[in-house]
């Protein structure tokens, strides 16, 4: 039987669910690459048994077969499915950044990332110059934060894949570009480590909240406009990140039985 693949958005973020315990060989990058390349999207979400007394764990797939530690819009995604599927609200998801919690009320799902950082092994600052004013920021994945004034203005699609694999963030790194509207409003666009620009990206947005609350920009919480949609971010004086926003269900995807047969 072929396994079900379902295709999910949040805020313009599409990815495809596949829950490996219907596969009968491990997902693999070659797998997760044909999956995006047939279906489209901006990733593969693997979901298998909780560990660590998590309801589900989630292994995250950009579409040029890379792992990524954290997935914002991901996790929202995950946790209705998970809600969906337990009949209750509070659900936990096991990741790569630990354990994260979440809560889901009818459209808007609640998600607590990875205490933020804004240093740490995936930021290695070398004599080679950076080109732009930035914020390094982790949680649970690297994102690099360049404040600017105007970010439609701002050249991404060139300067993105150049920021992604820069000398100093050995892991590659998420770009985002952001601009203040007020203390609690910043508009922003991303260029993701191993997809490329994106209408949204939940981690890019809770690092981009952080950023502008620790530049002493902005006060939590903060409204991160994105070109697919909007996030709500509180920011915790501890480090703490919590996401809120949508996350729906689109369709069942049926695969040809070429990329079918990389799974069963």
């Amino acid at each position: 039987m072929t396994p079900l693949v379902e295709r999910w958005q949040g805020t313009g973020n599409v990815y495809l669910l596949v829950d490996a315990r219907e596969l009968t060989q491990p997902l693999t990058a070659t797998a997760a690459r044909a999956i995006v390349a047939e279906c489209g999207g901006d990733g593969v979400l693997e979901l298998s048994a909780g560990s660590g007394g998590a309801d589900v764990s989630m292994r995250i797939w950009n579409p040029d077969g890379s792992e990524s530690e954290a997935c914002g819009n991901g996790t929202r995604m995950v946790a209705r499915w998970v809600s969906e599927r337990l009949g209750r609200a509070d659900v936990s998801i096991a990741t790569a950044a630990g354990l994260l919690p979440c809560h889901v009320d009818s459209d808007v799902i609640t998600a607590q990332l990875a205490p933020a950082t804004l240093s740490g092994p995936q930021y290695q600052p070398t004599t080679e110059v950076f080109p732009y004013t930035h914020t390094f920021v982790s949680v649970g994945n690297p994102h690099v934060v360049i404040p600017v004034e105007d970010v439609d203005l701002f050249p991404l699609a060139t300067q993105g894949p150049l920021l992604e694999h820069h000398a100093w963030f050995p892991e590659r790194v998420n770009v985002e570009i952001t601009t203040m509207l007020d203390r609690h409003r910043l508009r922003m666009r991303v260029w993701e480590r191993g997809v490329g620009e994106t209408p949204a990206c939940g981690s890019g947005a809770c690092a981009a909240a952080v950023a502008a609350v620790a530049s002493g920009l902005a006060d939590s919480p903060v409204t991160v406009i994105l070109p697919g949609g909007e996030l709500v971010i509180d920011v915790g004086e501890d480090g703490s990140v919590t996401m809120h926003g949508p996350a729906e269900r689109v369709e069942n995807v049926e695969l040809p039985p070429a990329i079918a047969a990389l799974l069963i």
